[in-house]
């Protein structure tokens, strides 16, 4: 089962084998281990992995431009004189061939040969480069959609366990205020799977020596927060949730809480999180799939991509509420989603 596993972990399986696998690591501990010793092996070609830049448009002009001269008729025939006794004859011999009126001299066959196959060869890079490279951005775009597909299956069944059926809480102030904190509850109920599921597949994962006081690849329980150092709670802040943003809490009669999940085709409950200008809390920057664009989680469970043109057309900003704050959302149908170390409001103790 390793092919499923390898093909599991670089989103190359059909959709309907992505979920069979899925399935088949939330019920093995033994695939679980088996996946995690894959993705170790493969993390040194991740970090080496450099982006292929497409060939630049005037590729095929500079190479032309760049090709040594044709040779002249003069040039070749002092060639050909300079030869033994064996090339004069082979040169009677050949001269003594009808070649046609219209047939070409033979140093006209051969560069033209060159230049043909060396622009075929160019004009076939210039084709294959860029598709291959979409490919492998579609790739890593697809298994970001099924991560989120898990999750949010997560996400339903930790609905489902509490009796008001509301998303997981995110704190009003204090060492639960921060939006990743939906990763710690759904691993205090054992509803996420694996830890690596919070890293998108298009990102690099952040480095270790930046976050030198929490296990990047280990969830923090809840209870944990509220007895670890003051630098630590802020790196686990930070990290928890991931490469993805979360949905805040909403505004209910002048209440803030937690939103009550109601299957809606239009509330958006994760998304690809941005990076954020911390002078400028309206700035957003796009980093995951290249910049091109973000994948989206709603509650009906579909997953949408949005490029980057579209997002500050949308009806409902994703990083956004009613008011243009990236705070919680101003009513009950207002979604609003923010990267893990982001608290509810902008001015509350996060400590």
């Amino acid at each position: 089962m390793h092919e499923d596993l390898l093909g599991y972990l670089l989103g190359a399986l059909e959709p309907h084998e992505m979920r069979r696998v899925g399935e088949w690591l939330k019920k093995d501990p033994e695939a679980r281990r088996q996946l995690d010793e894959i993705e170790k092996s493969l993390k040194p070609l991740e970090e080496s992995f450099q982006p292929s830049e497409p060939p630049p448009a005037d590729l095929v002009a500079r190479t032309l431009a760049n090709l040594p001269p044709m040779p002249q008729s003069g040039d070749q025939s002092a060639q050909e004189s300079s030869s033994g006794e064996s090339g004069d004859q082979a040169m009677v011999e050949l001269a003594s061939m009808n070649r046609g009126v219209d047939s070409p001299p033979d140093s006209a066959i051969r560069w033209l040969d060159w230049v043909g196959g060396i622009a075929t060869a160019v004009v076939i890079l210039g084709l294959l480069l860029p598709i291959l490279a979409e490919s492998r951005a579609e790739s890593r775009k697809v298994a970001c959609q099924d991560q989120m597909r898990q999750l949010g299956t997560s996400i339903t069944q930790y609905v489902t366990r509490n009796s008001q059926e509301r998303l997981p809480l995110v704190a009003e102030s204090g060492r639960e205020a921060f939006a990743g904190i939906y990763a710690n509850r759904l691993y205090d109920m054992g509803l996420l799977t694996s830890p690596w599921m919070r890293w998108c597949p298009s990102m690099d994962r952040p480095a270790a020596e930046d976050y030198k006081l929490v296990n990047l690849n280990s969830v923090t329980p809840v209870a944990e927060l509220h007895t670890v150092s003051i630098n630590r709670l802020s790196e686990i802040q930070q990290v928890s949730g991931g490469h993805y943003a979360y949905t805040l809490g909403v505004v209910d009669h002048d209440h803030y809480t937690s939103p009550r999940f109601e299957g809606r085709s239009s509330f958006a409950v994760l998304s690809d999180a941005p990076f954020m200008n911390t002078n400028s809390p309206t700035e957003f920057r796009v980093l995951s799939h290249n910049g091109k664009g973000i994948n989206v989680l709603y509650e009906d469970g579909r997953v949408r991509f949005i490029s980057i043109t579209a997002i500050d057309s949308m009806r409902d900003h994703i990083w956004q509420n009613h008011h243009g704050s990236a705070e919680a959302g101003v009513n009950v149908d207002d979604a609003s989603l923010a990267p893990s170390g982001q608290p509810p409001f902008v001015t509350v103790n996060q400590r």
